[in-house]
């Protein structure tokens, strides 16, 4: 898996829109300044400025033709997407993946995003960053730990995990492992918007990987769906284990009053005879304030005993 060379200051940084518009406009003027705060030279494409049927920064047209530019241009060192949303399955049968795989380059995002992780990782060969968004996380939430770990992410040949304070992984189930230590390449997302690449030729490849899951704004039922499907279509089989990262406003609202049955119970409930290793606690996702940047396509290492995770480029 390739990852491009680290970032410098005064490099070239492309804002991209992959799935829905940014809202207010005043926030464009907003994303430009953080990019120039941290070092960087902002180049913004024009998904930034179109918004199409209401949840899309313009037709797929416009952000493919913003993707392949930001790709192809040797000036280019990064691309930044700047939100989430809906829609960026829509650029899938349109992309150059001979043009991404010859000019790799550094590559941030996570939400609806994770459909062009997957397909960069697997199409491409292009390890990329499951990491904060200009919008959604540095305008208003670029903490320390958020900042640190992104940097680190982009900088760093080895490193690991580092939780925020009070905020410890815990082992759901070591299942079968034999050993305290399970590696594999790192892969993952979104649970919503992998469950949705199945039965695709962008089907997420879970064979002796660590798979990676956040969410955010889903009933514990409709969780409860996508990780069976998920179990179904034998991803989590393939996998050499599943981590858990936050569940931002994930809820049971079906419960009855002194009831509780929320995603904790249905964590312990769907892998109680599970014979894979599962980790719950990451702090990369929705959930604000703290976001751990990981990079997808790289070696990932999980000390059982000790409770450590590790990357490796």
């Amino acid at each position: 898996m390739i990852f491009p060379e680290p970032l410098r200051k005064g490099d070239n940084i492309f804002l991209f829109c992959p799935s829905s518009p940014i809202v207010p406009e005043e926030d464009i003027e907003k994303c430009k300044k953080v990019i120039v705060d941290l070092g960087f030279n902002p180049v913004i494409g024009k998904s930034l400025y179109e918004n199409y049927g209401g949840y899309m920064a313009g037709k797929a047209e416009i952000r493919i033709k913003d993707l392949h530019e930001a790709f192809s241009r040797k000036d280019i060192k990064g691309i930044f997407c700047v939100k989430g949303g809906y829609s960026a399955s829509q650029l899938l049968d349109k992309i150059d993946y001979e043009l991404i795989r010859n000019n790799p380059k550094v590559f941030v995002g996570y939400s609806d995003v994770t459909n062009l992780h997957i397909a960069f990782n697997q199409k491409c060969n292009l390890g990329t960053y499951h990491g904060p968004m200009v919008k959604s996380n540095m305008i208003n939430d670029f903490n320390d730990y958020t900042k640190s770990s992104f940097f680190k992410a982009l900088e760093k040949q080895e490193w690991k995990y580092e939780e925020p304070e009070n905020m410890p992984l815990s082992i759901l189930t070591k299942g079968n492992a034999s050993s305290d230590i399970v590696s594999g390449v790192l892969t993952g997302g979104n649970l919503a918007i992998i469950v949705t690449t199945l039965g695709t030729e962008y089907e997420i490849n879970t064979k002796d990987k660590i798979l990676f899951l956040e969410d955010v704004d889903e009933e514990t039922g409709s969780l409860n769906r996508m990780l069976t499907h998920l179990k179904y279509a034998g991803k989590l089989d393939d996998c050499k284990a599943v981590v858990f990262g936050n569940f931002a406003a994930c809820k049971n609202t079906y419960t009855k009053e002194n009831q509780h049955y929320d995603l904790m119970e249905l964590l312990k409930d769907f892998f109680a005879n599970y014979d894979k290793p599962v980790i719950y606690g990451m702090e990369s996702g929705h959930k604000k304030p703290y976001m751990f940047t990981l990079p997808l396509g790289a070696e990932c290492s999980i000390n059982l005993q000790n409770r450590e995770i590790f990357f490796e480029k």
